[in-house]
């Protein structure tokens, strides 16, 4: 697997995001329940590698089946990750995460979330504890990669990570955390708006004009301190 044929963000991309990722947030009581920031680096995958998850105890077992009942219904099989024509959304999480389970609850809670994930984008739901084969579209062709590989062409480093991608599946937003579900709604409308088309990934111009639209929707950002 050559991981130099996939786009990274450079370090002032990161920089940019994470600036505009760590002041976001939902006037709303359920959102005050996660202290500021909205989006929060919950699980290190580096240790998620290294070591078998956890059983969880019996009398949680309902939920985390309930919630792999949502990934099995939302999201489409990781075995081929391709855009098929519509922008994609990859989610690396686990299923000792309580923010990659909060996110499922979401799904689960939010139709409109849920109808989205399902119709308008190629949605990929991959659990960061198991090392899958997959086959990925780039440039014209599928290719064999697995997900240890993934996490680090996408530098994944906390679950979940959403990755948002355009419809030939390079990567636009690199999210490294938990969004509330208004959040996660606009972002998809900046994704299939394209509101993100002409700007420069490698300067953080993407990043800049997602905050601005989250302030155009009502979402607070935080100002980049002087």
């Amino acid at each position: 697997m050559n991981t130099k044929l996939f786009s990274k963000m450079t370090l002032s991309s990161i920089i940019t995001a994470s600036i505009i990722f760590t002041g976001c947030g939902e006037k709303t009581d359920e959102a005050k329940k996660i202290e500021s920031p909205a989006i929060i680096k919950s699980e290190k995958v580096e240790k998620m590698k290294d070591e078998k998850p956890a059983e969880p105890k019996k009398e949680a077992m309902s939920v985390y089946t309930k919630y792999d009942s949502v990934v099995q219904d939302v999201f489409k099989d990781v075995a081929k990750i391709a855009p098929e024509g519509k922008q994609m959304i990859l989610v690396f999480g686990t299923n000792t995460d309580p923010y990659s389970d909060r996110l499922k609850a979401d799904i689960q809670n939010t139709p409109d979330l849920e109808k989205r994930l399902k119709e308008d984008f190629n949605s990929y739901y991959f659990k960061a504890h198991e090392n899958l084969r997959h086959k990925q579209f780039h440039e014209g062709e599928m290719m064999d990669v697995d997900t240890k590989t993934m996490i680090a062409v996408y530098s994944v480093t906390a679950t979940p990570t959403i990755i948002f991608t355009d419809d030939n599946g390079k990567a636009v937003i690199v999210v490294p955390g938990y969004m509330p579900p208004k959040q996660f709604l606009v972002t998809m409308d900046f994704m299939a708006e394209g509101k993100w088309k002409g700007k420069d990934r490698k300067n953080g111009e993407v990043y800049e004009a997602l905050r601005d639209f989250y302030i155009a929707k009502g979402i607070n950002v935080k100002k980049k301190a002087e």
